[in-house]
């Protein structure tokens, strides 16, 4: 009984995060493939000893990942970057310093590893999808699914955990 419980779980969880097939789109579906300059993507440590609250910066950077702007995420990245320290500023900055929106995704995912450990803004909350990487969280408004991972190709994949 256990087995058919989690299997139906399982399988609801990864059809509610499929792209639908009448949503017209243009961008292409996420590279499987490892971008070239991945490689070097730098791993979160432990989280910052005392928390502090998460950045409109991080916050404006996914929503433009969620939109597929790389431009803004890139700016909002770097300002993030500057307003931080140490281990943060370090992991925005190597976000915003990537030359495509695959590897900038990718080490979002490591940024946020951080992130969604500090003290949220009223309003805000994780979220997680299961789909992007073996499962990412990120920080955002706590209206609906916006997912930075996958953009405009898989905008609602994902839920709030918290």
């Amino acid at each position: 009984m256990n087995r058919v419980l989690f299997a139906t779980i399982t399988l609801l969880t990864l059809f509610a995060c499929a792209p639908k097939p009448d949503s017209a789109t243009t961008e292409p579906a996420p590279s499987t493939a490892p971008a070239a300059d991945t490689a070097a993507t730098p791993e979160p440590a432990t989280p910052p000893a005392s928390p502090t609250t998460v950045s409109m910066n991080y916050i404006d950077a996914a929503a433009a990942l969620a939109a597929d702007d790389m431009d803004k995420a890139k700016a909002s990245l770097t300002a993030f970057a500057k307003e931080s320290t140490g281990e943060v500023q370090k992991l925005a900055q190597a976000a915003a310093d990537t030359g495509d929106i695959a590897a900038m995704r990718e080490r979002f995912k490591a940024l946020s590893a951080v992130v969604t450990t500090m003290e949220l803004p009223d309003g805000y909350s994780v979220a997680f999808c299961p789909m992007y990487k073996g499962g990412s969280k990120w920080v955002q408004k706590k209206d609906s699914i916006h997912n930075p991972y996958y953009g405009k190709t898989m905008q609602t994949c994902g839920s709030f955990i918290n």
